[in-house]
């Protein structure tokens, strides 16, 4: 069957992998609960042209992902499994892809190393039971500049490969917004450019190329312009600016972050991949060799310039780091370099090692005791306190990962390091599964699972619930928020007009934080129509321990609720 019919066997294995207890872990903050609830919003709303959170505009993200996410939930309900499913679903159709290109332009062999890396390899396996943004992007990225590559094969079509490149293209603008031009036409530019500028393409082609890129994104942008105007496109594309000036969110980190990142969680295909990132290729194959190096420094040098660092921000490299480690598997079956078995065997014993390590603290109580001590973070030390039923059994993981080590290390000194090496990501991609189902959850409950339990506690309730003091989506979205018609809301509409706006979606970013503090002072102060719930992380000082009308009804897992009542 895997000779005969390769793609239905990649589907399955596909939805082997990825849907397996898929919604069994909550949402994390911020970025998984910040889309699901932009989709969850769509749905209550019934507006699925413009993107929202807290029923307000939001203008970070187009809205394609949010889409799927609606159709999912459509079917499977609001839920986790729901926001996650359609990443399920990219894994199965990026796998597909991938063999059929690998296959299509190289060799079965190949094909196979590729498949075999990205589901063997910890994020980009992972990420596709996430539910983020980044591997539909990135795959529509990938797609666009491969139908750039064939455009330069002279017994292709190459008007229809412009135009294929274009619309792919537009797709990943209407997932993520121009980052997506940038990276392709960098791509783009620097490949014409090692071919010195030499003869490519036409100006139909071009032509061609640009009207597919523009007319995917303008089936949005075009009916937003004729209803609302170009306030909120503008909003959007300062947003996008600004991501790239300024440390957005807090998101700043050192120039070397992605280099790291990327060696660390892209294992092993980041560090197999090492020897052919600046190696010329041959003849035969340079031209997609080139434009995957090229597309992989881009999207490193480019991410690593920029101020605002998220880890998501170099996925994009996944898929030309595991082509190109399958490509040198491929030619060099045979000889494998030494530094690359005793990193890949040494960071495989450390991951074993935290694996262990993290069941472990929690099951050997003066080991516990001992970590409580040395962590200095209030908040953290009171995620460590939240009482989760670790058992035994949640080792396994950690000692099925070592003997997975020790078997690469055992085949590597018997000379026979790829058998080794296909064992050892076949080894990787089990003990995802593992992880997903034994410490996955549990680890989500020290982290974030008291706050999210008590949200959903006052889920469906006609309250007031709002954070102070650090930016969260978890309570929009657990306690199933609705557009509110309370004395807050109507107060806040007379601070915009007051103010020459006729809503807070008419605010800019800055403008907005002038409204949280209004919301802020007539939470704390104003007699309120519904009760109030303020929550605090325990290490905001500025609590309202001392307010005699809220009243502390939970202080757990790093968090503090006051309640107001009603009337008060």
């Amino acid at each position: 069957m895997i000779r005969k019919y390769p793609h239905i066997f990649i589907s399955v294995l596909s939805l082997l992998l990825f849907l397996p207890f898929l919604g069994q872990i909550h949402l994390f903050d911020w970025d998984e609960i910040n889309f699901a609830e932009a989709s969850r919003e769509m749905i209550l709303t019934g507006n699925y042209g413009r993107v929202q959170i807290d029923f307000q505009p939001f203008w970070e993200k187009p809205p394609l992902f949010f889409w799927m996410q609606v159709m999912c939930m459509k079917v499977f309900g609001i839920n986790e499994f729901a926001a996650r499913l359609p990443n399920a679903l990219c894994g199965l159709i990026t796998l597909n892809v991938i063999f059929f290109y690998g296959s299509r332009l190289f060799s079965h062999k190949v094909a196979w190393w590729w498949i075999l890396l990205f589901i063997g390899s910890f994020t980009p396996h992972f990420y596709f039971r996430s539910g983020i943004i980044d591997p539909f992007f990135n795959l529509f990225i990938f797609l666009s500049i491969v139908h750039l590559y064939l455009s330069t094969i002279k017994d292709s079509s190459q008007l229809r490969s412009f135009g294929l490149a274009g619309i792919w293209l537009g797709m990943a603008m209407l997932t993520k917004g121009p980052v997506a031009v940038i990276l392709v036409g960098s791509t783009a530019f620097i490949y014409w450019a090692i071919q010195r500028f030499g003869s490519w393409f036409r100006i139909k082609d071009l032509l061609i190329f640009v009207s597919g890129m523009l007319i995917v994104p303008l089936i949005w942008f075009v009916p937003d312009w004729v209803t609302n105007g170009f306030w909120f496109t503008g909003e959007f594309l300062k947003y996008q600016i600004d991501l790239f000036l300024n440390p957005v969110a807090s998101h700043g980190q050192p120039w070397y972050y992605h280099t790291v990142v990327l060696l660390t969680t892209c294992f092993p295909a980041a560090l197999i991949a090492i020897p052919f990132l600046g190696s010329k290729p041959d003849l035969k194959t340079g031209g997609f060799l080139t434009w995957m190096k090229v597309l992989f420094w881009v999207v490193l040098v480019l991410f690593s310039a920029v101020t605002t660092k998220i880890v998501h921000y170099s996925s994009l490299c996944y898929l030309p780091l595991t082509f190109l480690a399958a490509w040198g598997l491929s030619q060099n079956e045979g000889r494998f370099r030494k530094w690359q078995i005793w990193v890949i065997g040494i960071l495989g014993l450390i991951y074993s090692a935290v694996f262990l390590l993290i069941p472990l603290v929690f099951l050997h109580k003066p080991l516990f005791n001992w970590l409580y001590e040395v962590l200095k973070d209030d908040f953290v030390r009171a995620n460590l306190k939240v009482v989760v039923n670790w058992k035994i059994t949640d080792l396994f993981a950690g000692i099925f990962y070592l003997i997975n080590v020790l078997l690469f290390f055992f085949y590597a000194f018997r000379k026979d390091v790829f058998r080794g090496l296909k064992l050892f990501l076949i080894g990787n991609a089990a003990v995802i599964f593992i992880l997903a189902l034994s410490i996955a959850p549990k680890v989500e409950d020290h982290v974030q699972g008291s706050i999210i339990n008590f949200y959903k506690g006052i889920s469906g309730k006609d309250v007031y619930a709002e954070t102070v003091g650090f930016k969260s989506y978890a309570h929009y979205f657990y306690t199933s928020k609705v557009k509110s018609k309370g004395k807050l809301d109507k107060d806040i509409l007379e601070y915009c007009k007051l103010n020459g706006v006729d809503t807070t979606g008419q605010y800019t970013e800055e403008e907005r934080n002038l409204v949280w503090n209004y919301k802020k002072d007539w939470l704390l102060n104003v007699r309120s129509d519904k009760p109030v719930y303020l929550i605090y992380k325990i290490t905001d000082s500025a609590s309202p321990d001392t307010v005699r009308s809220f009243k502390k009804i939970m202080d757990k897992g790093g968090y503090k609720v006051y309640l107001k009542n009603k009337g008060i």
